[in-house]
C-alpha cells in the first residue's frame, strides 16, 4: 500500500503532465508607452520590481501612472494602485482608463507594504504600482531590506510588474531603477497628457539582468 508520500509524488506528477509549466523566458517586458522607458529598457520587466524615483517637485510620477493606466487599459491588463498616502485623484483621469484599475487607500507605509505583498501574488494583475512618493522619509528608513527581497521573491512566478515610486532610492531589490529628476513647466500644464508623456524625462540609473525562469 503506498505511503503518504509516495501518493503526494504521484499527484505532483499527474499534475505536472496534465498541466504542464510553460517556460518563462528572461527578458519580457510590460510596453508603458513612454518614449524615455520603452526606448532605453524596452518597457518594465515582468517577474521583477521597477523603481521609480520622483526626485524633484513636478516631475511626472503622476504622468508616469496615467501613461501606465493608458498602456494596460489598451492591453486588457488588470491594475492595482497601492496608495500609500491617499493621494490619488481619479476625477483627473477618464472614467474608461479606470474601469481595470483597482485602487487600494492605505493609512501609512506599513499597511501599503502588507497590500502590495498580497497584490504581488494574484495571477489575475498585469501591473502593481505601490505609490510611496509621499511617505514619510522616518517611515521609509524602517523599512527592512528583507522585506524588499521578499517582494520580489513573490512576484518571480508571476507574468506581472511591480513598480515602486519613491521620493528617493529605496529599494534594493529593484531590477530597474528610473530617476524623474526633471520638474516640467507652468506652460506644461496648457499641453494634453500624451504630448506630455512624450517629454517625460527618465534617467536609468541601474538595470540588472534576469536568469530565465
Amino acid at each position: 500500500m503506498a505511503t503518504a508520500p509516495e501518493k503526494l509524488a504521484a499527484l505532483r506528477h499527474l499534475l505536472a503532465e496534465r498541466f504542464p509549466t510553460v517556460p518563462r523566458t528572461a527578458g519580457r517586458r510590460l510596453r508603458t508607452g513612454i518614449p524615455a522607458v520603452d526606448e532605453t529598457t524596452g518597457g518594465l520587466p515582468l517577474s521583477a520590481i521597477t523603481e521609480v524615483v520622483c526626485a524633484a517637485p513636478s516631475c511626472g510620477g503622476k504622468l508616469f501612472f496615467a501613461q501606465l493606466l493608458a498602456a494596460t487599459r489598451a492591453a486588457r491588463l488588470r491594475v492595482a494602485l497601492v496608495d500609500s498616502t491617499d493621494g490619488f485623484d481619479p476625477c483627473s483621469h477618464p472614467a474608461d482608463e479606470l474601469a481595470h484599475l483597482i485602487w487600494v487607500r492605505c493609512n501609512g507605509t506599513a499597511q501599503a507594504l502588507q497590500a502590495t505583498d498580497l497584490f504581488a501574488r494574484d495571477a489575475n494583475l498585469g501591473l502593481v504600482l505601490l505609490d510611496l512618493r509621499h511617505a514619510p522619509q522616518s517611515e521609509l528608513s524602517k523599512i527592512p531590506g528583507p522585506q524588499w527581497y521578499r517582494l520580489q521573491r513573490a512576484v518571480e512566478p508571476t507574468d506581472l510588474a511591480l513598480v515602486v515610486q519613491t521620493p528617493r532610492p529605496s529599494v534594493p531589490s529593484a531590477q530597474v531603477r528610473l530617476i524623474l529628476d526633471r520638474s516640467f513647466s507652468l506652460r506644461a500644464l496648457d499641453d494634453e497628457r500624451p504630448a506630455l508623456g512624450a517629454q517625460l524625462v527618465a534617467t536609468l540609473n541601474r538595470q540588472r539582468l534576469a536568469a530565465a525562469g
